[in-house]
C-alpha cells in the first residue's frame, strides 16, 4: 500500500505561471533546442485554436440554418391559420 497525498486545493492558474517563469528562465540561456521546443509549442496551441475556432464557426452556422428553420416554419403555420381562419373572422367585423 501506498502513500497518495491529494492536496486539496489545486491553483492551475498559479501551477501555469510557474511552469510558464521557468520555462522563460531556461530561455534566457540561449538554448536552441529550447527555442525551438517552444516554437513547437506554440505553433501547436495555435493550430488547436484555428480547430476550436473553426468548431465554432460550424456552430454558429448551424444554429443559424436553425433560426431559419424555425422563422420559415412560423411563416407557414401563420399562413395555413390566415387562409383556414381569415374568411370566418371577417365575417365577425363585417
Amino acid at each position: 500500500m501506498g502513500f497518495t497525498y491529494r492536496p486539496r486545493f489545486y491553483d492551475t492558474e498559479k501551477n501555469e505561471l510557474e511552469k510558464k517563469l521557468r520555462e522563460a528562465r531556461q530561455m534566457r540561456g540561449g538554448d536552441p533546442e529550447k527555442i525551438k521546443e517552444r516554437i513547437r509549442r506554440d505553433l501547436r496551441k495555435k493550430s488547436s485554436y484555428l480547430s476550436d475556432r473553426s468548431y465554432r464557426q460550424k456552430r454558429l452556422a448551424r444554429s443559424n440554418v436553425l433560426i431559419l428553420i424555425i422563422i420559415v416554419a412560423l411563416i407557414v403555420v401563420t399562413y395555413a391559420v390566415l387562409e383556414l381562419y381569415l374568411p370566418t373572422i371577417v365575417k365577425y367585423f363585417e
